[in-house]
């Protein structure tokens, strides 16, 4: 199972339009009771470009299990709920809880109707 927080990789590929591809590092927002009862995952992917984009967070340099480091921005805007084991999803760090926060802050303003408010 994965957890909200973890870092993976995934295969993004087939992809279309604007949509992220090839094998990326993505960052699981959905939270552990979901992952538990589904077979799918919410994440993020990653990306190492800096267009200023107001819905990139910026993660700084996250240290991997294996020593190598992934730094960039989290694409809240390409959010998707995919079936990492398919992906060959592989978990290689955490998140941390600053930027998780930031992400989900976010994620939750996108799909708030008008009149409801992020506390």
């Amino acid at each position: 199972m994965f957890h909200y927080a973890d870092v993976l990789y995934g295969d993004l590929d087939p992809s279309r339009g604007h949509e992220q591809t090839k094998r990326r590092p993505l960052i699981v927002v959905s939270n552990d009771s979901f992952n538990a009862r589904s077979n799918m995952t919410f994440v993020v992917p990653v990306t190492s470009t800096d267009n200023g984009y107001p819905l990139h967070v910026d993660i700084g340099m996250v240290d991997m299990d294996n020593g190598d480091v992934i730094e960039g921005f989290a694409c809240v805007e390409q959010a998707k709920s995919l079936d990492m084991y398919a992906r060959k999803g592989v978990v290689v760090g955490r998140m941390s809880h600053e930027v998780m926060q930031d992400i989900t802050d976010k994620l939750l303003a996108c799909l708030l109707t008008p009149t409801q408010v992020v506390r």
